[in-house]
């Protein structure tokens, strides 16, 4: 029987653990919040609560499903712990290079990020065909031993392994993902004035772009953060573009897009 070892328990690793246990594998989970472990445990995203230790001791494959500076923070305690038994350890973080570079010399790593999510978190919000269809990339590290284990891994949760260079995985995110959650962000604030009651006045665009703003912000800051320079040539970009829509409209044109 494979055990998986989840550090991180909420929706992303949660997911993780609810599926691998409909595979048939053992499941340890960890989380830096012990609540969230447990209601891991009591939702069956989990089999047993684990330490860090136990983890690095007993598990075949490592999942850390942390935000960007936890899952920084983990390589560096994996790098010198250097894991017992694991022939797999990957991470699910949203920003690509400096995870890479933080592992350099953890043997076994691969560098992933599934394109899947939902604007709630924590392990409640966890499902089991949360990737089915859709993208899981991953950085291939030369090791084609090692980088097949992570496609058979990614192919097992019904996800599409595709594979990405950091860097350009980061500056592409930027405008595919990161970009849109900064508009939602910017948008349900621009609702949030106590005024005007808008609900009735909310289409399917408006009503996505709340969803999204929903999303935890604790995470997102993590992404700003740790991908801003290629955020703020896509904020810079999209707001020339704007200044310009902006200015036709004023000249009785339509802006180019239209």
């Amino acid at each position: 029987m494979m055990t998986l070892g989840i550090i991180g328990t909420g929706m992303i690793g949660g997911s993780i653990g609810i599926r691998a246990r409909e595979l048939g594998w053992r499941v340890l989970g960890f989380d830096a919040n012990p609540e969230a472990a447990l209601e891991a445990r009591v939702r069956g995203a989990i089999e047993e609560v684990a330490m860090r230790e136990e983890i690095d001791e007993r598990a075949d494959v490592i999942v850390i499903a942390a935000h960007i500076a936890g899952t920084i923070a983990e390589i560096e305690r994996l790098r010198f712990t250097q894991p017992r038994k694991a022939r797999l350890i990957i991470d699910i973080s949203s920003v690509k290079a400096p995870v890479v570079e933080a592992a350099r010399g953890l043997t076994n790593f691969v560098a992933t990020h599934p394109m899947a999510g939902r604007e709630r978190s924590g392990p409640s919000a966890a499902a089991r065909d949360v990737f089915e269809g859709k993208t899981w990339l991953y950085i291939p590290t030369g090791d084609r031993e090692l980088d097949w284990r992570a496609v058979e891994f990614i192919g097992a949760f019904g996800a599409i392994p595709v594979e990405a260079d950091a860097i350009e995985h980061d500056r592409i995110v930027a405008v595919t993902s990161h970009l849109p959650q900064v508009l939602a962000t910017l948008f349900a604030a621009r609702l949030s004035r106590p005024e005007v009651q808008i609900d009735a006045f909310m289409g399917p665009t408006a009503k996505e772009l709340l969803r999204l703003s929903r999303s935890s912000m604790e995470m997102w800051r993590d992404i700003l953060n740790a991908n801003r320079e290629n955020i703020g040539v896509e904020l810079r970009a999209l707001a020339h573009d704007l200044q310009e829509a902006a200015a036709a409209l004023e000249s009785e044109r339509l802006p180019v897009a239209f």
